[in-house]
């Protein structure tokens, strides 16, 4: 009865994703309190150079690896109560490809994929269980994972990246406390993400992405890292929002350079 009950438990916050995809295509302590207020930078400074610099630098972060898969434990806390805690299996393609499995009790439960241009989802492999499918290149897993995180930025956490948003300039500075730096790529009214650094301006301890109104959309922690196949990977990935939930994942398995096919991320009934 127990292992019923956490399964539908899990099929019921999965299923509430499908509306939040629609939606997206029409908390812990940030970071922000600590930066050394400083003046704006011409784009043409000094300054700013090293900062295009900086960035670029992050850009180039694992950008052979395309094609990965994994497996591992995925828990999520809310005001630091166990919501979710389960296996988690997935396979992804850059950039919006996205496969994953979710299990209960040992069995798959949910089957979820994304091929950039349609969401699919199922709740289960029994015979007769309905897929279903709803047009979305970038869904939002807000429903899912209470936070307002995109297939994208999922995908390139899970590489070993940072998800850069759209900016239209940026800047770098040092912190006011303790060391480090961070990165600011700034909206014509504001950040709309931060980027921290370590002294080296080369490790990014954390990054935080903000919506239109100033307000953290989600911040996400390398807590620990791993070398698979010369790529720095994941090994331990939490993301948080600002509504007291944490994701954590922890990679048991993973592999890198797998190969893929446009079928492992379109789902068809059970054969």
């Amino acid at each position: 009865m127990a292992e019923s009950t956490g399964r539908l438990r899990l099929r019921a916050m999965v299923f509430a994703l499908i509306p939040a995809a629609a939606l997206a295509l029409s908390g812990c302590a940030t970071w922000s309190g600590i930066l050394e207020p400083q003046a704006s930078i011409e784009d043409d400074s000094p300054d700013a150079a090293e900062a295009r610099r900086v960035l670029d630098h992050l850009q180039k972060t694992n950008e052979r690896l395309k094609n990965f898969k994994g497996v591992g434990r995925l828990t999520i806390r809310q005001a630091g109560k166990v919501q979710m805690d389960e296996r988690l299996a997935w396979i992804g393609s850059d950039p919006l490809k996205l496969s994953i499995v979710l299990f209960a009790a040992g069995f798959p439960a949910v089957r979820m994929a994304g091929d950039g241009e349609w969401l699919y989802y199922q709740e289960d492999q029994a015979a007769g269980s309905t897929v279903k499918k709803i047009r979305a290149s970038d869904p939002d897993f807000k429903r899912l994972l209470s936070i307002p995180i995109q297939s994208s930025d999922i995908l390139a956490l899970m590489r070993g990246r940072i998800p850069i948003r759209e900016h239209r300039s940026v800047r770098l500075q040092p912190l006011a406390s303790g060391s480090g730096y961070v990165l600011m790529l700034m909206r014509a009214w504001g950040a709309h993400q931060m980027i921290f650094l370590d002294e080296t301006k080369t490790e990014v301890r954390q990054t935080e992405v903000y919506d239109a109104s100033g307000d953290l959309l989600f911040q996400a922690n390398f807590q620990e890292m791993q070398l698979v196949d010369g790529y720095k990977v994941p090994l331990r990935l939490v993301v948080s929002g600002k509504e007291k939930t944490l994701v954590q994942l922890v990679v048991e398995r993973y592999w890198a350079d797998v190969p893929v096919t446009p079928s492992m991320f379109v789902l068809g009934p059970p054969g």
